[in-house]
């Protein structure tokens, strides 16, 4: 007749309820989970030193310790879990209408009334997904919950084709659960309402605007400045570095404006005192200088031999 083992059970109450093999399952359970992380069940700090007496398998809970140290060491699940409830977000506190008096004993189960004062407060609170996936591992219920998690997830997921393999998984499998949480992080991340958006900038090429888009607040000030510059060029009256000449100077008319004029005043007076003879004769000048001190630097003198 065989015995039935602690993954049988969807609970860890089935593991440890109230029947004769209650306690045989586990220390079967412990056993397992302990030879997983590489302890061996039969080194002598594990067993009683009286080979006759009445006492149970790890009387100090030496292997018991050490076993939950390094499960609480399991960097897949540890991840996994972490990721798990970052991925499921906030929800609305049900109670958050509810005084503390108004609430029923169910409702107040797992809960202090410190607590309800405080997501009352707070409004939101962590969304109870996986309440009942533990932060760590102190106990072997925990692991119970941690195992069960990652289990369910690899075979409600379809995360491959290949069946859990044993009680724990293979690495690959573990692995596997912690990169589908992560993944699942990440992208309800990039979605987060509470991500402020920045504001528009519209590029300039209408090719990759889009249309309707607010402008960003330097490109509106360079539209508002171009539109005011436009029409008051239309209308005459524009007076940037150019300004309207005042009618004392001497203005034909009132529309007559300064700016006009100032291209061809300048000019002028550019050109004033200018003759192009002079200039013509200047340059040839110029020119003669140049290869008189050529040929004096390579052949000692126009006249040398």
């Amino acid at each position: 007749m065989s015995y039935k083992t602690w993954h049988d059970f969807d609970s860890w109450e089935q593991v440890t309820g109230d029947n004769k093999k209650g306690q045989n399952y586990e220390e079967r359970y412990l056993k397992e989970l302990g030879t997983y992380y590489g302890l061996n069940i039969n080194e002598d700090r594990f067993n009683p030193q009286d080979k006759g007496s009445q006492e149970t398998f790890d009387p100090d809970d030496v292997f018991l310790k050490e076993t939950l140290r390094r499960a609480n060491n399991d960097y897949d699940f540890r991840r996994a879990q972490e990721a798990a409830r970052l991925s499921a977000g906030d929800v609305k506190y049900q109670f958050g209408d509810k005084k503390w008096s108004e609430m029923t004993d169910d409702e107040r189960e797992g809960l202090k009334r410190e607590e309800h004062m405080a997501n009352k407060e707070a409004e939101m609170i962590p969304s109870p997904r996986f309440a009942n996936v533990p932060s760590s591992i102190s106990n072997l219920e925990n692991f119970f919950n941690a195992n069960k998690f990652m289990k369910d997830t690899y075979v409600e997921e379809g995360l491959d084709d290949k069946e859990w393999k044993g009680n724990f998984g293979k690495a690959s499998q573990r692995a596997a659960v912690k990169d589908y949480y992560v993944d699942l992080d990440a992208n309800s991340s990039k979605s987060s309402p509470d991500t402020d958006e920045p504001e528009s900038t519209t590029p300039l090429s209408d090719e990759y605007a889009q249309k309707g888009a607010p402008l960003s607040d330097e490109a509106q000030q360079a539209q508002d400045l171009l539109s005011e510059h436009v029409n008051s060029i239309k209308d005459g009256s524009f007076n940037d570095s150019w300004r309207r000449k005042p009618s004392t100077a001497g203005t034909s008319s009132a529309n007559d404006s300064y700016a006009r004029k100032q291209p061809d005043t300048q000019v002028n007076n550019a050109m004033s005192g200018i003759h192009i003879d002079n200039v013509g004769q200047k340059r040839n000048q110029t020119n003669q200088m140049i290869e008189d001190s050529f040929r004096e630097k390579m052949y000692g003198g126009a006249n040398s031999a």
